[in-house]
């Protein structure tokens, strides 16, 4: 408890030396909150870097060049308010910003293109149907902007792609490729999908551990989607779909059977390796593997009667609302994450690849009033994990982690009554976070690293 007291008085000391104010720009923001909005971007091919920044009346458009001094500005009158929503962006081949705006179910897309040197902007409306389906996420890659649905019992996603200011659509089809349960018994895509949601990772990004915790997860690299399922303890099945061709491949990487072989499992893919996890109330076991290959890189088997020999923090258990608790021993940590969904994040650091495993979900407990007289059950949100660190060569540091730039933002926000509108994007090895400061009425951006080191 010592070390965690010390650890968040850390943070608040050092979050001022973790952080750089890199820019401000005077701006004021009208009333209506609803129709605020802050998206932060970079143009990939140039590494510019975008702000834009809209109320219910104006756009205002930032342009800042890769060592982040201004370089353009625009500011102009927004798109009607039924599109209200400011979706997503993509750039065109001069390096000018398309921004998609969409009425808040996605019905209507209005794209506009807009040249910020000659002050112009043109205009290409869509309305699109989404009838038995259901949007799963957007997203940019490659300066195109996307939107995946579901199709509702089909076993189809669809793609909707958006690029120089065109539209295009491109259904997915996973009727060929064959699904099983842990018991080998076969069901369906939906099916899968109906109880584990596809849930997107940000992969140049923390991802904290309810994320990882699900059973389905997307994962957008470079020019190519990965999605990963591990409704099945016996594998993780892997789908990579080509965004130029939208071919689809499969892969299977099988898991170890436990001693006990009932578990629970996940998985989580990190830079072409893919980290297993099972658990069970009398063994964790821990393996990384090489995703094209499917060679064991390390398997680390722990007994509930032996100590987790590649932790780099206590084990934690966290009630929503409440300091967490240590768990002393493995035996405790496993009797309490069998009753949740258990997974695990990897996010790598200039100094090492951290991994948080353990699991999310609501446990029971017993309310009790005056003269133990039991008031009733309530179910508390609640996280079991521990931390661990590796080097390149996949062996673990004995060492306790810094504080994570996710952390100096998180406590900057927190500090800071004026942030409003936060908008946050990896770029080059470090955070920029983007927001609208209430009392200077500006728009700043502040850098934040991993780590106490400037």
């Amino acid at each position: 408890m010592k070390k965690l007291i010390l650890f968040f008085i850390l943070i608040q000391c050092n979050s001022v030396f973790s952080q750089t104010l890199l820019t401000t720009f005077p701006l004021e923001l009208k009333k209506a909150k609803e129709y605020k909005q802050i998206v932060n971007a970079e143009n990939t091919a140039t590494h510019d870097v975008f702000a834009f920044i809209s109320d219910k009346e104006t756009l205002t458009i930032l342009k800042y060049n890769s060592a982040l001094f201004l370089t353009n500005q625009y500011s102009l009158p927004r798109p009607d308010i039924a599109y209200k929503v400011l979706a997503g962006y993509s750039f065109n081949d001069e390096g000018n910003p398309i921004i998609y705006w969409s009425s808040q179910d996605f019905s209507k897309i209005m794209a506009v293109q807009y040249d910020l040197s000659t002050k112009t902007n043109s205009i290409n409306s869509y309305e699109q149907s989404f009838f038995n389906q259901a949007i799963i996420t957007q997203f940019q890659e490659n300066n195109t902007f996307y939107i995946l649905s579901q199709k509702h019992f089909e076993q189809k996603l669809v793609l909707y792609i958006f690029k120089n200011g065109k539209k295009e659509e491109k259904t997915l089809d996973f009727n060929s490729f064959k699904f099983k349960n842990t018991r080998h018994e076969p069901i369906t895509f939906s099916q899968i999908l109906g109880v584990c949601p596809i849930e997107k990772i940000e992969t140049n990004q923390f991802n904290p551990l309810f994320k990882g915790s699900q059973k389905t997860k997307l994962y957008i690299l470079k020019n190519r989607m990965l999605l990963t399922f591990d409704h099945n303890d016996n594998e993780t099945q892997a789908f990579e779909i080509d965004l130029a061709t939208f071919e689809i491949l499969e892969k299977n990487i099988p898991k170890t059977a436990t001693k006990n072989h009932v578990s629970l499992s996940n998985s989580y893919y990190h830079e072409s390796k893919i980290y297993q996890l099972k658990i069970n109330d009398e063994e964790l076991l821990f393996e990384i593997k090489d995703y094209k290959s499917g060679e064991t890189l390390k398997s680390i088997p722990v007994s509930k009667t032996e100590a987790i020999p590649f932790k780099t923090s206590p084990l934690w258990l966290q009630l929503e609302g409440q300091k967490p608790k240590e768990l002393k021993t493995t035996a405790k940590f496993l009797d309490q994450l069998i009753y949740l969904e258990v997974g695990l994040t990897v996010y790598k650091t200039s100094k090492s690849i951290l991994i948080t495993l353990g699991g999310t979900g609501n446990i029971q407990f017993t309310d009790f009033g005056q003269d133990n007289i039991t008031l009733g059950l309530r179910n508390v949100p609640t996280t079991i994990y521990f931390e661990s660190a590796f080097d390149k060569k996949l062996d673990n540091i004995k060492q306790d982690q810094d504080p994570l730039a996710v952390d100096f933002i998180s406590s900057f926000i927190q500090e800071h009554s004026e942030v409003i509108l936060p908008s946050i994007i990896r770029y080059k090895n470090y955070y920029i976070l983007g927001y609208y400061d209430t009392y200077a009425k500006q728009y700043a951006m502040r850098k934040f690293i991993d780590g106490f080191d400037s």
